[in-house]
């Protein structure tokens, strides 16, 4: 069986729905480590340490969000092709 013979288009709008999970998942991981390390006045992390921390976490979750989005675009392109 070579791979042109599978059967993969009834799964391709099933994997977009799940880059688009995984998308929504790596925005609620950001915002949950990003509400944990704001500064509170008994300790932790100062205002300064907080907003590099953010930014720095922020870079990667948006490139496997944006990576994800581009994925799941060609995922629901390809399961609409006759």
């Amino acid at each position: 069986m070579r791979l042109t013979e599978l059967k993969l288009k009834p799964y391709a709008r099933l994997a977009a729905m799940g880059a688009l999970g995984v998308c929504a998942g790596s925005l609620g991981l950001f915002l949950v480590i990003a509400i944990n390390s704001r500064p509170v006045a008994l300790g932790g992390l100062d205002q300064t340490q907080a907003i590099v921390s953010w930014i720095s976490l922020a870079v990667p979750f948006a490139l496997i969000i944006g990576a994800h989005l581009v994925y799941a675009r060609v995922l629901m392109k390809y399961a609409k092709e006759p």
